[in-house]
């Protein structure tokens, strides 16, 4: 086997591989190998509404287990290839990720470095429903008439409608 990450110290003999999936392949390699059990991670970030999407989109990583990881990948006809290197005879070995270096990626992510949200402000577009949190219109949805961009320089007065209602609120930059 190929360890590209041979001069990290290995914690235990555990070690991921990674396969790669078309469409919805992923999840269905996951329920096939919680089956058996054989543990899998794939990897995700939070977007800018909260909601959690692929941060490598067709890769999952797989417990190591020489025949059984490579039958459930084969088990989705959404299976492209387990990521492999030659040797010196060009025969092909998966490449082996060892655990710490899943979990170092775990950390990054719970501490909130490859979230959206923590980095980009919302956009609402020309249309949108908001809140508004004070003022004449508290507590109401009104529609957007303009754009708010996420790089919007300071305060700004915005037209609104409320049904047969039209009005201006000033949004705050904190808000956004």
């Amino acid at each position: 086997m190929f360890d590209l990450f041979n001069n990290q110290q290995q914690m235990d003999d555990f070690s991921w591989v990674v396969a790669m999936f078309q469409g919805n392949g992923a999840s269905i390699a996951i329920k096939r190998a919680s089956e058996v059990p054989l543990r899998t991670y794939y990897p995700i970030k939070w977007n800018g509404k909260g909601e959690p999407v692929p941060l490598w989109r067709n890769y999952l990583f797989l417990e190591f287990c020489e025949t059984i990881s490579l039958e459930i990948c084969r088990s989705t006809t959404k299976f492209l290839k387990i990521i492999s290197h030659p040797d010196e005879e060009g025969v092909y070995h998966p490449v082996l990720v060892p655990k710490n270096a899943i979990n170092e990626n775990l950390a990054m992510v719970q501490q909130g470095l490859f979230n959206e949200r923590t980095y980009n402000r919302r956009f609402y577009g020309k249309g949108s429903l908001v809140r508004v949190l004070e003022g004449n219109f508290i507590n109401k949805k009104v529609r957007l008439e303009a754009d708010i961009p996420p790089d919007l320089p300071k305060n700004k007065t915005i037209s609104i409608s409320l049904g047969s209602w039209n009005g201006r609120i000033e949004v705050y930059k904190l808000a956004l």
